[in-house]
């Protein structure tokens, strides 16, 4: 286990490893200057098993810099250390009350009482199992599900894991262990988007994932918004499994599922406005995004009348399937081959992705009774002026269905940039007048703006 001392008095840093080497000779101490140094070495010399932070430092506020240890690392022992009006003017009650794993030693400094303060602080941290969780895995054999995954269920029958560095993990779940969605919110707040499974009980968990959410689709009700949140939820599982096993008969049942509760949520809207301001966007992920594509697309269509299923079907398709081979959630609001985003990319993320229109598209041909999908997401960042990629083709050479896709697509980004609102809405309608109302892209434009000036 390693302690981390945050203080800007050097000559206290020799007095606390004078301590630790005479009395937790198998502790490790890290000893730095200030907040920003303090975040950064958790974040890349980590595990840490207590922090101990001087109350006088000058660069900090030590509640604030306590407050953004426990955002990155979640609650752990930490031990405010200063004079009594020190600690008084700048320690926070409530942030002292409201964890119980923090505690106060009161200068000028006395051996007994300062080692008594961190045995008790390691004995808490042992209690919790820092240490005994923290564990050399081989990375190869464990693969990362998103965060989000694991709001579907209350416990699961094996071991999860947060990766701490390349080697090291820490036990974030234990196997069949109960846990609530606060739980999941903390590891959110700590900004880890991605938990650990070894690859076989992966695997398990995306298979029993389809499974359940199938289920559920199979039997929802009328309660759109719920419809939705669990459309988001497939989606999310979806993409997981497409990247990392490929199709299944499991997949292609719960994305037809998924394509016809978009379709039900087209059908029961009223409006465009109605329709995207009752979405329930919470993350404006890949997920939540080809829901609404998805769905407005098809709204559009009805509004155009074209009733055919089979268009409904080629258009839930490519709204699932396009952005599936994303790396990156950030990437999803780049939306043509020259945008200033691209600059900040690496050579061979740059190429990543230029190529998942490709990725995705080579996908689509495995859904058979679908046809032609594959050109609407090949197409999907192609532009009315012919500035899009990969083939740069204009308005007058896209094909009508694959216009609609692309409006619905750079539309929604938009508006997750911008906000669902009614404002947004209208006003980012407003900019692509000058933009999609031109060729292929003109009936489908002109159709989601006569209904926006409907209200």
């Amino acid at each position: 286990m390693k302690a981390l001392f945050i203080c800007d008095e050097k000559e206290e840093w020799n007095l606390l490893r004078n301590i630790f080497h005479a009395h937790f000779s198998k502790m490790e101490l890290v000893c730095v200057l200030k907040g920003e140094d303090a975040l950064n070495t958790l974040t890349f010399d980590g595990p840490f098993g207590m922090i101990i932070l001087e109350c006088g430092i000058k660069s900090d506020n030590p509640t604030e810099l306590a407050e953004s240890i426990f955002d990155q690392t979640g609650p752990r022992p930490l031990l405010f250390v200063g004079t009594p009006t020190m600690v008084k003017d700048r320690v926070k009650e409530a942030f002292f009350n409201e964890h119980e794993m923090v505690t106060i030693y009161n200068k000028p400094y006395q051996a007994e009482g300062l080692v008594s303060s961190i045995q008790d602080a390691i004995e808490w941290a042992k209690q919790e199992e820092f240490e005994s969780n923290i564990v050399e895995l081989e990375p190869d054999n464990f693969l990362p599900l998103k965060l989000r995954n694991f709001y579907l269920y209350d416990s699961v029958p094996f071991d999860v894991y947060v990766e701490l560095t390349k080697t090291k993990f820490i036990k974030a779940i234990a196997a069949n262990k109960k846990y609530t969605q606060s739980n999941i919110q903390d590891f959110q707040k700590r900004n880890i988007k991605y938990l650990y499974l070894e690859k076989n009980e992966h695997l398990n968990f995306l298979e029993n994932s389809i499974k359940k959410i199938s289920m559920a689709l199979a039997q929802s009700s009328g309660d759109f918004k719920k419809k939705s949140q669990t459309m988001v939820a497939g989606v999310l599982v979806l993409h997981q499994y497409l990247r990392d096993v490929g199709i299944s008969e499991s997949v292609k049942e719960l994305t037809d599922r998924i394509i016809k509760a978009m379709s039900d949520v087209a059908e029961y809207h009223t409006s465009i406005e109605d329709l995207i301001l009752t979405f329930p966007m919470e993350h404006g992920d890949l997920a939540e995004q080809a829901v609404l594509k998805g769905t407005l697309g098809m709204y559009i269509t009805k509004a155009m009348g074209w009733r055919s299923d089979l268009t409904n079907n080629k258009i839930g398709l490519a709204a699932i399937l396009h952005d599936a081979f994303l790396e990156r959630e950030e990437w999803s609001t780049i939306t043509y081959e020259d945008h200033p985003d691209l600059d900040y990319l690496s050579p061979e993320q740059k190429e990543a992705f230029l190529f998942h229109p490709k990725r995705a598209a080579e996908m689509a041909n495995q859904f058979s009774h679908l046809a032609e999908v594959d050109f609407i997401i090949l197409e999907h960042h192609e532009l009315p002026d012919g500035n899009g990629f990969p083939r740069g083709i204009n308005a007058s050479k896209i094909t009508k269905i694959s216009a609609l896709f692309i409006l619905v697509n750079n539309y929604i980004i938009q508006l997750v940039i911008n906000g669902l609102t009614s404002s947004s809405l209208k006003n980012i309608s407003l900019a692509f007048a000058t933009i999609y109302n031109v060729g292929s892209f003109k009936e489908p434009f002109q159709t989601l703006q006569k209904d926006l000036k409907r209200r």
